[in-house]
């Protein structure tokens, strides 16, 4: 307890999943957070850290538009005075995004603009509007959640990986850029991890499919990743910068084959019996 104590803490994408366990790890660490969602989501996740005896605030703010981006960080400083650490989460995820996120041939063009627009643009302009104040007061440290898919190819989620393998460039050169100045840039590179209501409803072929390419003897949870980006945030990693943390159970480790896949969901959408 108390790696992140006083520090101010902007992390946006935290009305679930990840992000809620982010914010939720560093108000438990000391840290007063700014809880941002493009929903109200964000809200709940908030009230739940003050009921709990920590420092929160919930913000809505869709991250692909540059005002609202100048108006979550003008909300953060005017809040607690200062940014210590940025925590890009935000991106387009969910069922619905993911079963229209297909291969190249079949692309919906729309999805892959909103795709880039809020898993890279955002990133982007939530650096670029708190490096300055970071600059400012002497440093920090910019995390943004990467992903497996950004160094893999993939028979779907093109868009998706494709703006992951952005992100992990952008970080590389916000850290070249500013690391002199004392400014860490690192990504949070996450692996497939099951919660709540998608734990419930993750199809047990897939879990099994899943658990048998990685490394570790369980699929981790966002608690797991929490963990690791407390470490980025605290001055713990003070000497890591430009560099991919991975907390996936070892999938990047090897080489697993995407064929079983290919097989898998070529038999579902043919309603047939999945394979072995």
């Amino acid at each position: 307890m108390g790696r992140l104590q006083d520090k101010v803490i902007l992390i946006n994408g935290a009305g679930s999943g990840i992000g809620k366990a982010c914010a939720e790890e560093y108000a438990r660490e000391g840290a007063r957070v700014v809880v941002a969602s493009q929903s109200k989501s964000s809200e709940p996740v908030a009230a739940g850290i003050v009921e709990a005896g920590g420092d929160a605030h919930a913000y809505s703010a869709d991250i692909a538009n540059e005002e609202a981006v100048k108006g979550m960080v003008d909300f953060t400083l005017d809040t607690y005075g200062r940014v210590d650490v940025l925590h890009n989460n935000a991106a387009m995820t969910g069922n619905e995004i993911v079963m229209r996120d297909i291969d190249v041939a079949n692309m919906d063009v729309d999805l892959w603009d909103r795709t880039m627009a809020v898993n890279l643009r955002g990133p982007m302009l939530c650096a670029k509007h708190v490096i300055p104040h970071m600059l400012e007061q002497g440093g920090g440290s910019i995390i943004t959640t990467g992903s497996t898919k950004a160094l893999q190819g993939d028979i779907g989620q093109t868009a998706y990986g494709a703006s992951k393998a952005g992100v992990h460039n952008l970080t590389y050169n916000i850290a070249a850029q500013y690391g002199k100045q004392g400014i860490r840039a690192n990504v949070l590179m996450v692996g497939l991890v099951l919660s709540g209501a998608m734990e419930d409803n993750f199809p047990e072929a897939i879990r099994d499919l899943m658990l048998r390419h990685k490394l570790t003897p369980f699929i981790g949870t966002p608690e797991d990743c929490a963990k690791a980006a407390v470490f980025l945030a605290s001055d713990e990693s003070r000497y890591t910068t430009g560099q991919d943390l991975h907390v996936d159970g070892g999938y990047s480790n090897h080489a697993p084959s995407l064929a079983e896949f290919r097989d898998m969901f070529a038999a579902m959408a043919k309603g047939e019996e999945q394979p072995g």
